[in-house]
């Protein structure tokens, strides 16, 4: 199904300050979730179209492209090489200049030691987890003989999420959350965990809400079914109302 025009305004009208506001990749990341790639290439053709500077545009080809990246460890690593594979398809077909610019970036990540990993990585978990932290990461350990408490912090956290300088923090913190609710079902508790961890982050009922309705949006028009049930799974979802 091709969208319109109009139905990408429709999802940045979701969001406050959509001049700024990085809209387009969490529409991205609704996509990937989905398996709908192609879809990848037509938003980027619309962010495109609506960013009159070439500057403008670089900045926004890495930022959808570091959401790709980040939120692959949350919907599946395939998806993520494949995301990221269609976006680069979809810059060469239609911004070959933009191409040329990130086709010469070098990993964010490559420099980092082990101790500066895990320093970033705990300090990231904390921030999203706040008092909740020691209780979380002790269920992550005993549940796999330590290793997801480890991974967590090292890799997906201090490797991944708390690399900042094309994604912020703020920005990190809703795509996550808006991960955890796109995928539905049994990650109900972890898409409840990020909604108050992407608050602890800084983001309000504009913004949670705003992801909300720009996933529900895409599923309607893709007439994509998630399951979201028992509804008593998600009454916390009202709880962002308030904020």
């Amino acid at each position: 199904m091709a969208l319109t025009n109009e139905f990408f305004q429709q999802l940045e009208a979701q969001f406050p300050n959509t001049v700024n506001g990085p809209w387009f990749v969490y529409a991205g990341l609704v996509f990937q979730a989905n398996d709908r790639m192609e879809l990848i290439g037509s938003l980027w053709r619309y962010v495109k179209s609506t960013t009159p500077k070439a500057e403008d545009q670089i900045v926004k080809a890495r930022k959808l492209r570091e959401a790709l990246l980040k939120a692959s460890v949350l919907v599946g690593f395939p998806k993520g090489i494949n995301a990221c594979t269609a976006l680069r398809k979809a810059l060469l077909a239609d911004s070959p200049e933009i191409e040329k610019e990130l086709d010469k970036d070098s990993s964010l990540r490559q420099h980092l030691s082990r101790s500066e990993k895990d320093e970033r990585g705990q300090a990231f978990f904390s921030k999203i987890y706040a008092q909740h932290t020691d209780r979380v990461l002790q269920n992550m350990s005993v549940a796999s003989g330590g290793d997801l408490s480890e991974f967590a912090i090292s890799s997906v956290y201090g490797d991944l999420m708390a690399e900042e300088s094309r994604l912020d923090a703020k920005e990190t913190g809703l795509l996550e959350f808006l991960a955890c609710y796109a995928t539905g079902g049994s990650v109900w508790a972890q898409a409840k965990g990020h909604m108050y961890g992407s608050h602890n982050l800084g983001n309000g009922k504009a913004e949670i809400q705003g992801a909300i309705n720009l996933c529900n949006d895409i599923e309607e028009k893709l007439g994509i079914q998630i399951n979201r049930t028992p509804a008593e799974n998600w009454t916390w979802l009202a709880k962002a109302e308030k904020w």
